[in-house]
């Protein structure tokens, strides 16, 4: 029943432009983000009743145009536009390193912060251990240091679909919640942003109507094959 309900919520949703606020439980999370997963859906994941009253309050604010100033969105939406500038600045030096043409005099002279030399040399294999280890060592992180002191669901999902992505696997939404090693709404929260900026695909499970697969978009997954090349050709510890 909740399969057939979904689309049509979403289909009267969207004619109407209207906000949703969904609350769901953990067996849910594929079901449930396979139809819906936007910029104006809000997924709360077995939430108490002071999450749902916020849910409600933002959607309403966000219905009625209104602004808003609460300072967690402000510092969400810095994180955020963070992330995209490295992810820009990370394609740029995979371009930089797979670039060959002969250098136009005085173009040496450039911006520190968006330059990197690899030296001379072939360019190192990536293989999926990398990444794995990459994300291995976050986790060890968690057991000497306090609960959350760590949290980076961003990254964290970057380098699971990126390593997935090298190993030729597919992710479901709960298994990417699972691997950003935070709240399942928080997880969520970030998936949607994540797609909204054209970071993260979804892809429905054509043998499953009842869950979708997310990946890196082809922007998203060039900037990290660049990053973990210019880590592992630097000797450097990605994390």
């Amino acid at each position: 029943m909740l399969e057939a309900a979904l689309p049509r919520l979403d289909g009267y949703a969207s004619a109407l432009d209207l906000q949703m606020v969904v609350t769901l439980a953990e067996p849910q999370i594929d079901l449930v983000t396979r139809h819906l997963l936007g910029g104006r859906v809000q997924l709360l994941c077995a939430p108490g009743l002071g999450d749902r009253v916020a849910a409600l309050a933002l959607a309403a604010q966000a219905s009625g145009s209104v602004a808003l100033h609460d300072s967690w969105r402000e510092t969400e939406s810095m994180r955020l536009q963070r992330l995209n500038q490295e992810v820009a600045r990370i394609a740029e030096i995979l371009a930089r390193l797979t670039r060959s043409e002969t250098p136009v005099p005085g173009s040496e002279i450039e911006d520190r912060r968006r330059s990197y030399d690899p030296g001379p040399g072939k360019l190192p294999s990536l293989e999926p251990q990398d990444v794995r280890r990459t994300i291995r060592a976050r986790r060890i992180r968690d057991q000497f240091f306090a609960a959350g002191l760590f949290e980076d669901p961003a990254w964290d999902m970057l380098l699971d679909l990126f390593a997935a992505e090298l190993e030729g696997v597919r992710v479901s939404v709960s298994s990417l919640c699972i691997a950003a090693a935070v709240a399942p709404t928080t997880a969520l929260r970030w998936i949607t942003k994540m797609s909204d900026m054209g970071l993260f695909l979804r892809q429905p499970d054509p043998q499953d109507r009842r869950r979708a697969f997310m990946a890196l978009s082809a922007q998203a997954s060039e900037a990290m094959r660049g990053y973990m090349v210019a880590a592992k050709r630097g000797e450097l510890v990605a994390v």
